[in-house]
């Protein structure tokens, strides 16, 4: 007898110990479907914070980001530049040269303003750099003036001549405030 219960077992498809169909167990595939919509966006929500939080990392310890450099770096601020004093000179120089040609230039002597006992030496030898700026001007020729950077040349040549008569300190360079060559 027990071999026939579990032949009746077996026969049974779709109805219970009862003789009534059984209800089939499983879910709706509308329902599986929403889960799958679920899972998927839970899913891409998961990646899109992973990332995030890659991209924040890698941002703020200096790897290319724009967060804070790491402490290896170096700052890339500009520094403060400190400015020199000048001294303007009373007129623009007008000068001859010695082909026959005229040029005019206003200048400012540019040296460090700290150093009162400088600025009280160039004030009182105004007329001795007026003569030294006159001479050096008068002893060039117009085609001094057709180099790619000629004024940066007449610069140098004018702060080392005037340097030579400083004894309270030198100058560090000229500022041209006006530079005009004239004639043919």
């Amino acid at each position: 007898m027990p071999d026939e219960k579990d032949d009746n077992f077996n026969n049974m498809d779709d109805t219970d110990a009862g003789g009534m169909e059984s209800k089939k167990r499983g879910l709706n595939p509308f329902i599986i479907k929403v889960l799958t919509g679920v899972a998927g966006i839970v899913l891409l929500i998961t990646l899109v914070v992973v990332v995030c939080l890659f991209v924040v990392k890698c941002s703020s310890t200096g790897t290319g980001g724009a967060g804070t450099p790491d402490n290896g770096l170096t700052d890339i601020r500009k520094s403060r530049v400190e400015h020199p004093a000048t001294l303007a000179m009373d007129s623009p120089f007008r000068q001859q040269l010695k082909d026959g040609r005229m040029i005019q230039v206003d200048i400012q002597l540019a040296y460090s303003g700290d150093n009162k006992k400088l600025q009280t030496e160039l004030t009182q030898n105004k007329a001795q750099i007026r003569d030294i700026v006159i001479k050096t001007l008068s002893k060039l020729e117009a085609n001094y003036f057709s180099d790619i950077d000629p004024l940066s040349k007449l610069e140098d040549d004018l702060v080392k001549q005037i340097n030579r008569m400083l004894n309270e300190g030198e100058i560090e360079g000229i500022f041209f405030q006006e530079y005009t060559l004239m004639g043919n």
